[in-house]
């Protein structure tokens, strides 16, 4: 049976997150699936009367081109030992994003333990996120000018509303409410934030720093600023620490490079090859997503020259995993497309035009890019 989370659930779900490792059995535990779920859609699964399967979606905004769309964030999807490979997981999380279409939300986005499982839910995955470990001593930039501010999980907030503003590009996603990021800062233990307030005493830039040990590496979580100045002082920020620290671990900024900033990164890779701090440079994908609402989300499209149009025959997987009683049906079906200036879909036929076919998975990857 899957329904919505009810407070009572609370020591069944803290049993699932400590079985998959998520949580250790610490005083902060609670605190930590509180925020989690806070501002959030949560449902539950029950086997033989417990709760064994949990899943939670958050709602927010996704950059489209130089436009906000509304979307819906899957953030867990946590499934006990005894109740693997039993297709429970899988009914919650269909409910879950049948949930997220019917509350508004014009697309879905993940982030997968592998690839191959949400595909049977019309998910496609999206772009490489390319992350290096590097010597902080090696970066390109100016020597720091003045101290950052301590942040810690207490600024949960001023750290939130500082991500909702920072700089997007497409792609760039936004949740709503602050217990995503007040989560993170309790999940991390040791866990620690450097920034800068402006003049109002409001935060405007800042990096939350997961640490290793005395030498590091280093993990930059998340960071958040506004102009390529607040960029370069934060780079600063981690130079500053080289004097102790020899490795730092950070995903390339929206579209920039680490690399680019770096001194020698080539010749700095090959010395530093196999060992502890070794300045491998990562690609993967760990980020999937899907349609909701395929008029909303193709006339968010605009391309150059003239237009086209086309038949789409349109099938959606997870068709056959949702319930009789569900509104949203998926997506699948046949559509009208026309992209240019103007984009639009709308559901038919029309005999005088060619026909293309795909999957939900196959459009959503194209769509976004």
């Amino acid at each position: 049976m899957v329904r919505p989370y009810d407070t009572k659930d609370l020591e069944q779900c803290l049993r699932i997150f400590r079985e998959v490792g998520w949580m250790e059995g610490e005083n902060t535990d609670k605190a930590t699936f509180e925020a989690h779920i806070r501002e959030a859609h949560s449902l539950v699964a029950e086997l033989n009367g417990e709760v064994e399967v949990f899943v939670v979606t958050r709602g927010g905004s996704c950059r489209y081109l130089d436009a906000d769309i509304p979307f819906s964030a899957v953030t867990g999807v946590v499934t006990s030992r005894v109740a693997r490979q039993r297709g429970i997981a899988s009914d919650a999380t269909v409910q879950a994003v049948a949930q997220s279409a019917t509350n508004g939300a014009l697309m879905s986005m993940l982030g997968m333990f592998d690839q191959g499982y949400y595909e049977k839910f019309g998910y496609g995955s999206t772009s490489y996120h390319r992350i290096s470990t590097f010597n902080p001593a090696n970066l390109l930039v100016p020597r720091l000018t003045r101290s950052p501010i301590r942040l810690d999980k207490d600024d949960a907030e001023a750290m939130h509303h500082c991500r909702l503003r920072r700089r997007r590009y497409h792609g760039g996603c936004n949740l709503s409410g602050t217990g995503e990021t007040a989560a993170t800062t309790i999940w991390h233990k040791g866990g620690f934030g450097l920034g800068f307030e402006n003049e109002n005493g409001t935060l405007s830039h800042f990096m939350w720093i997961k640490p290793k040990g005395e030498r590091g590496p280093y993990n930059v979580w998340f960071s958040a600023w506004e102009t390529h100045e607040q960029l370069i002082e934060l780079l600063s920020v981690l130079k500053s620490l080289s004097d102790q620290v020899l490795g730092i671990r950070m995903a390339d900024p929206p579209n920039l490079q680490l690399q680019d900033f770096l001194s020698r990164p080539i010749a700095t890779h090959q010395a530093r090859k196999g060992g502890e701090f070794d300045s491998a440079f990562e690609s993967q994908v760990w980020m999937q997503c899907r349609i909701l609402d395929v008029p909303s989300c193709i006339g968010a499209m605009h391309s150059c020259g003239e237009p086209v149009s086309f038949n789409l025959e349109l099938s959606d997987p997870i068709e056959q995993y949702l319930p009789v009683e569900s509104a949203w049906r998926g997506v699948g079906g046949n559509w009208i497309i026309t992209l240019g200036k103007e984009s639009s879909a709308t559901k038919g036929a029309d005999d005088s035009l060619p026909t293309a076919s795909a999957t939900v998975n196959d459009l959503s990857r194209i769509w976004f890019g």
